[in-house]
């Protein structure tokens, strides 16, 4: 009895040893930054002070954040980032998963064309978005003059075309991993039920109405949820793209968050913008949670 016990302390000291360096990882760089960031948010700190510069003003950051223009426009342009991109990239992606799934000429080419865009540094495909697209000088625009559109958008100067244009980089970037998520949901699709279902006459389309979308929907879901927290967190693209302008038309909150932190230094501010950007997100999450019950279907 005795040496099973030490048996199961020595196996359990091993596990541990495995998983101390990942759990020390998470408390340095995760778990402390977090809860620090929740003290920050109720402090008037100056970083360049240290906490003997810093003053106790409880909640008073939480209400100049709904106080703040930054702040409201930031959350407004959020939501519409997130109605125009997610669904769009969804469909698109979920109509070229099927086509790509099918077997046509060049498909594995056409599969990594449209993942290549994913594991491009972001920074530097931004910038050739930006230049295609830019008003004057952008192939974009010489081709709609060229086609007799005399007055194109301007694009990412345009107060009316700037967060759309941003939110169409984003769905190009993004395209190549939620085709390839598609197609693993795709090919989990017994063939067996495309077969009953040739048998019985139905065709393509209905096949594609009432078997695929069905069965994809734990993809789909997945693919909604996470989508949806990454759109919200977008922030390199309007750095580089826009810096938040023209105005404030295409500020996100992760983009204020940067803005106020590191330019302005109000770092309480920020981690109070910080904490409300986060129950934001878990509130939408958890709506898209108690949705998925209506909608999707586990085989």
């Amino acid at each position: 009895m005795r040496t099973r016990r030490k048996k199961h302390i020595k196996q359990n000291i091993v596990g541990y040893t495995f998983i101390l360096p990942s759990l020390i990882g998470f408390i340095l760089f995760m778990a402390y930054p977090l809860f620090h960031s929740l003290f920050l948010s109720l402090m008037n700190w100056n970083m360049f002070k240290g906490l003997e510069g810093s003053t106790f003003i409880g909640f008073d950051n939480y209400k100049a954040v709904f106080e703040n223009e930054y702040f409201r426009a930031g959350i407004m342009n959020n939501i519409k980032f997130v109605i125009m991109a997610v669904p769009l990239l969804l469909i698109v992606s979920m109509l070229l998963a099927t086509l790509l799934n099918r077997n046509i000429w060049g498909r594995g080419a056409l599969r990594t064309m449209y993942f290549m865009p994913y594991v491009a540094t972001i920074t530097a495909a931004a910038v050739v978005f930006s230049a295609l697209f830019h008003p004057e000088f952008g192939p974009i625009n010489s081709f709609l003059r060229a086609i007799g559109v005399a007055d194109p958008p301007s694009w990412t100067a345009s107060v009316k075309w700037a967060l759309p244009t941003v939110a169409l980089f984003w769905i190009w970037k993004n395209l190549g991993y939620c085709v390839v998520i598609f197609l693993a949901g795709l090919q989990g699709i017994p063939k067996s039920y495309y077969e009953a279902a040739s048998i019985d006459g139905a065709s393509k389309f209905s096949q594609f109405m009432h078997i695929t979308l069905p069965l994809v929907s734990p993809t789909t879901f997945f693919l909604a949820v996470t989508t949806v927290i990454a759109s919200f967190q977008v922030f390199a693209e309007v750095n580089v793209m826009t810096e938040g302008g023209p105005g404030t038309a295409t500020v996100t909150l992760v983009y204020h968050i940067y803005e106020t932190a590191f330019k302005r230094y109000q770092m309480g501010y920020a981690s109070a913008v910080s904490w409300v950007f986060f129950a934001l997100v878990v509130v939408v999450t958890a709506i898209q949670w108690m949705g998925q019950k209506k909608w999707v279907k586990y085989v």
